[in-house]
């Protein structure tokens, strides 16, 4: 997930699909370019490719330069399609390194929205891992609920009533062979799993969903 761009949805249902668990988490600084083939001009773009994140991390800067954008699969991918197709009056919005890789020229660098973009990158592998208690860190959960009043409100107060602090709650489309319900709910809580699954057994949050932990 990016602080300017939000949620890569696909990748939080994937995760799901695959049973797979997080283990560690990187904030990583973005910084993009604007690069095409040699010689090229701004001014004489025609458009700008990039991955659907690259371009909304960039969305200010492209509407200001006034020149269409298009998705691709990649942003050091765009700067491979560039080099490759030798593609001219099109840049990409991909970092230094993937300009350097395939030969291009920056145009511009440091083009993002804001200074504060970082993205969260997850490990992932296929068993949790259990930390003593006292080690800071994160648990994230995905569960569904009941569709009666304040079911989600119950749910919340087991967490806030053990101080274990709430980072972020997004509700996603539920597919109905996933969780048989019609939505699920994506938790990052501060605290271990084992305080996580005191909560979980109490009160009202024992009746949700939560078979899919993080």
């Amino acid at each position: 997930e990016n602080t300017l761009g939000g949620t890569i949805h696909a990748n939080f249902d994937l995760q799901i699909q695959h049973n797979l668990f997080i283990v560690a988490e990187h904030d990583f600084r973005v910084r993009h370019c604007l690069v095409a083939l040699p010689g090229t001009k701004k001014e004489n773009l025609s458009k700008i490719i990039s991955h659907p994140q690259g371009l909304a991390q960039c969305d200010s800067y492209i509407k200001n330069l006034g020149v269409s954008s298009e998705a691709a699969y990649d942003t050091a991918g765009s700067a491979k399609l560039i080099a490759e197709g030798k593609l001219e009056s099109v840049a990409a919005i991909c970092s230094e390194l993937a300009a350097t890789s395939y030969g291009l020229e920056v145009l511009e660098s440091g083009i993002e929205d804001d200074p504060h973009n970082f993205t969260r990158f997850l490990l992932l592998r296929n068993s949790p891992v259990r930390v003593a208690a006292s080690t800071p860190c994160k648990t994230s959960i995905a569960f569904s609920l009941e569709d009666s009043t304040g079911a989600l409100f119950k749910a919340l107060s087991v967490f806030a009533l053990r101080d274990i602090s709430l980072s972020k709650i997004e509700s996603r489309p539920c597919k109905p062979d996933v969780m048989k319900r019609l939505q699920r709910l994506f938790w990052s809580v501060s605290g271990s799993w084992d305080a996580v699954q005191v909560a979980k057994s109490s009160g009202d949050f024992k009746d949700s969903r939560a078979g899919y932990p993080y």
